[in-house]
């Protein structure tokens, strides 16, 4: 089996049912599942699926795949706080990745970028748009935004 289409689905099953912490160990599970791929062709499959990796108390850190639903909660989001054009969104360890993930796939015009630390999200806004469009911008993906505010 080489179809990218079914390698994906595969590679999305079994991140998303089995705690995956090194690369070598998924490559391993699909060549037994019979896909012939080299180390290379998984790693561009795991960029192409945008799947990043999130803090393990018991394996330090595990592949997940984002939710791309932008209806759901800011997994591990702690607070957010506002500075003129930018922002500090607090995470839960290991969560601001996975965080920042979702804020730059959600594609937000107000948003010039985030840059992402352990626990800790910088989210820089276009200077020509005030503190309440922003808010408005994130509550369109993120509905339930509001709850992390600090004021």
């Amino acid at each position: 089996m080489n179809n990218k289409f079914d390698r994906h689905r595969i590679i999305r099953e079994i991140i998303t049912k089995n705690k995956i912490s090194r690369q070598e160990d998924l490559l391993l599970l699909l060549l037994n599942r019979g896909f012939d791929l080299t180390q290379a062709t998984l790693s561009r499959d795991l960029r192409d699926l945008k799947v990043g990796k999130i803090y393990d108390t018991h394996l330090g850190s595990i592949y997940f795949i984002p939710n791309e639903e932008s209806d759901q909660p800011l997994r591990g989001a702690i607070s957010l706080q506002f500075s003129k054009n930018l922002a500090i969104l607090k995470t839960e360890g290991g969560f601001a990745n996975s965080v920042a993930v979702r804020l730059d796939n959600a594609n937000i015009e107000e948003v010039i970028g985030t840059l992402a630390g352990n626990d800790t999200i910088l989210i820089v806004f276009r200077e020509d748009v005030s503190k309440e469009n922003y808010l408005l911008a994130l509550s369109k993906h993120f509905p339930d935004i509001d709850q992390f505010i600090i004021t």
